[in-house]
């Protein structure tokens, strides 16, 4: 029989996703690993088996095994990473005492997972270990797409952030390279998208055909208004114009694989901040799309980002 320990939530934590609450108190757990727990059952709520974007609430009662204890028990001494404070510090964007604004490069994992060991989380755990700060993650980014990525530096911050994304007010514009073109200038993609569990969910990218571009390929830009695993890379491969080096949704495409690296870059993002005020935030591009601009001789700025944003003020 399996002896187990239960936690209660106080309002620090209300509006907090689940599997937040667990790296902020197990560390040790790999998000592959909570998941695991979650569809065993080992992991409740209120005595009800849960996903990890659950929110939680006051007075919430979350039931986990005692062994969970392993994954706490982490000597700080072993996640100090040499050179992670020059690393944050090179790719920071914009900082503050809540906000840090990082252009995440290509091919880091934002998390920790099977066969992952460095990672976009452990990196800033360690940067920020001397200045007694704990970074939250509030969203992520694929280990292959690079850009603009927010991470709070306090609770306020965490808990409006998440809120925001929440309400759909963070607005996220993605540039890429496509085989192909949509048949339309501008418009949105609403396919359902299949999770891991099976399920189709709804799903809603808007987009905008910037340029179509010599050798059958185009630049797109891209807002997701729902925020589904791999949604673009998905709904562009559903749309018949697949993302240019996506090995994974776009394997069918001879054109696709001529490009060794993923072309989609979380190029600008806009949410307004604690004090009401608008904040914009871009990304300089990764080298391996710098040099597709370069040969095409693409602009870097463009006067719009092609899309509206409804601030509700």
């Amino acid at each position: 029989m399996k002896n187990f320990t239960e936690h209660k939530i106080n309002k620090d934590f209300a509006e907090t996703r689940l599997d937040r609450w667990f790296r902020q108190y197990f560390r040790g757990l790999s998000h592959n690993e909570l998941e695991k727990y979650l569809r065993r059952g080992l992991v409740k709520i209120n005595g009800k088996k849960i996903k990890s974007n659950y929110r939680l609430n006051i007075d919430d009662v979350i039931k986990i095994p005692s062994f969970f204890d392993d994954f706490s028990n982490i000597d700080k001494k072993n996640i100090k990473i040499i050179g992670s404070e020059d690393f944050i510090k090179k790719h920071t964007l914009y900082i503050d005492n809540d906000l840090l604004v990082l252009n995440k490069p290509y091919n880091l994992a934002v998390q920790g997972g099977t066969g992952i060991k460095r990672h976009l989380d452990g990196l800033l755990i360690s940067a920020f270990l001397s200045k007694k700060i704990t970074p939250r993650l509030v969203h992520r980014l694929d280990r292959e797409t690079s850009g603009v990525l927010l991470v709070a530096l306090s609770r306020k911050m965490a808990i409006h952030l998440s809120s925001m994304f929440k309400n759909k007010k963070i607005y996220k514009t993605y540039w890429a390279i496509t085989e192909g073109s949509p048949k339309s200038k501008r418009g949105k993609i609403n396919l359902n998208i299949e999770d891991s569990t099976k399920n189709n969910l709804s799903s809603l990218t808007l987009f905008h055909n910037i340029l179509n571009i010599k050798d059958n390929i185009s630049w797109i830009a891209f807002r997701p208004i729902t925020g589904r695993t791999h949604q673009i890379r998905k709904h562009a491969a559903m749309s018949f114009f697949p993302i240019a080096g996506d090995k994974k949704y776009g394997k069918k495409s001879e054109k696709v694989k001529k490009f060794d690296k993923l072309h989609l870059h979380s190029h600008s993002v806009d949410f307004i901040d604690l004090n009401g005020d608008i904040l914009h935030f871009e990304a300089p591009l990764p080298d391996h799309m710098m040099e597709t601009w370069a040969k095409y001789n693409l602009p870097l700025k463009l006067e719009s980002d092609f899309f509206s944003s409804d601030w509700g003020i």
